[in-house]
């Protein structure tokens, strides 16, 4: 991994930036590592931290300029009620899919000796719903934290069951790095989280990876960039190469031919470590198949308006926002910031910001600047429409 020759510096500015330790922070990490940051003449520091409440918590503050952050995090803390508002923009998304709804061994066994099936959503979750009721006591799950992609799949998901499953699940925080104590010591029968933490669970042989995050939201945005709003608006050059670098690495990242070189990257302490090593003996090493993690094919890299819309739309729905209106996300979410980073490099976006979100079963294609562009399937579980409120702890 040869690295790039740095192009011009930005003397004495250090841009500090954060990640949890999960498969899809390795944008950042390979931007660092091939040197992309330095082409741009940028000086990153990558700030590893332990969960997603650190990462709101330190840009919040301005330890951090800004962060590989969950897709919904940059509306949360720009709209927040519940605690001061800090203003964050996305310029990019950064990976989509990659989520894992994972149960415990034998709550995995009870479903599917009653015929639960991994290609049926709604099914299993009807089954889960009235296996809950059977034993009289609410299952207990796990997401990331309660403003995450995550949570919002794990909801919508287990609303499909009906309008009366809230009174039999109940979904509290956990990060990522806990997932594997806290199924191993039974405070948990399920999850929603990222890789490699599926992954892991079954080779500890603690869980099975019962559906994708796929299967309830196509190709959902999964990790953006966030940076403060302060900083970006005082940096803009600064930014644009920050985008122009990591759109590089995540197109190196969509070669399988470079995933034996992630790997050993990744495998590195200050990165992922020996979460990475534990994975030797599993059978799709990096990447599950049924996740469908992927970084830049099929426009993946552009932030469409249109999913911040429903984003926020699941956000007010489960409470974490209160009626959002639609002129506040023009703000947070910049299309126009995606398209003059992409340009420098030759990538064509497209020309429209939102599209009809939930209508497309197959890819398909929208008119760029320069021609037709590839946009990804996004269709959506089918009964999304059921009201339902997980029990809070």
């Amino acid at each position: 991994m040869a690295k790039t020759v740095p192009l011009h510096r930005h003397p004495g500015f250090q841009i500090r930036l954060g990640f949890v330790p999960l498969l899809d922070s390795a944008p950042l990490i390979m931007a660092r590592e091939l040197g992309l940051f330095d082409a741009e003449g940028l000086d990153v520091v990558l700030v590893r931290e332990a969960s997603w409440a650190s990462i709101r918590d330190k840009v919040s503050f301005g330890l951090l300029d800004g962060a590989q952050m969950l897709a919904p995090m940059p509306l949360a803390m720009s709209l927040a009620h519940d605690r001061p508002a800090t203003p964050i923009l996305t310029g990019m998304v950064m990976s989509r899919n990659g989520n894992g709804i994972t149960l415990c061994s034998q709550l995995y066994r009870q479903l599917d000796s009653r015929g639960a099936s991994p290609q049926d959503p709604i099914g299993s979750a009807r089954l889960l719903i009235a296996l809950a009721r059977e034993r009289g006591r609410p299952i207990q799950l796990a997401s990331v934290a309660p403003w995450s992609s995550h949570d919002l799949q794990l909801r919508d998901w287990l609303a499909s069951a009906g309008p009366d499953a809230g009174r039999h699940i109940q979904i509290i925080p956990v990060s990522p790095a806990q997932m594997v104590d806290a199924m191993r010591a039974g405070a948990i029968e399920g999850c929603c989280v990222g890789e490699p933490w599926n992954s892991l669970l079954e080779c500890e042989g603690l869980g099975r990876i019962l559906h994708s995050g796929h299967q309830i939201w196509q190709n959902a945005p999964e990790k953006v960039l966030g940076m403060r709003a302060d900083w970006a608006h005082q940096h803009v050059a600064v930014h644009r190469g920050l985008i122009r670098a990591l759109l590089q690495a995540c197109r190196w990242l969509d070669d399988p031919g470079n995933h034996p070189a992630l790997r050993q990257v990744l495998a590195r302490p200050q990165y992922l470590g020996e979460q990475i090593q534990v994975l030797d003996d599993h059978p799709f090493s990096l990447f599950h198949p049924r996740l469908n993690q992927h970084f830049f094919r099929h426009s993946a890299n552009f932030p469409w308006i249109s999913q911040a819309h429903w984003l926020a739309s699941r956000l007010v729905r489960w409470g974490q926002l209160r009626a959002v209106e639609a002129d506040a996300l023009t703000g947070i979410v910049r299309p126009d910031l995606y398209r003059q980073a992409a340009e420098g490099l030759g990538i064509d976006a497209p020309r429209v910001d939102g599209k009809t979100e939930g209508q497309h079963r197959l890819p398909f294609v929208l008119a760029g600047r320069h021609g037709p562009v590839n946009v990804a399937s996004d269709s959506l579980l089918g009964e999304q429409l059921h009201e339902w409120s997980g029990t809070r702890s």
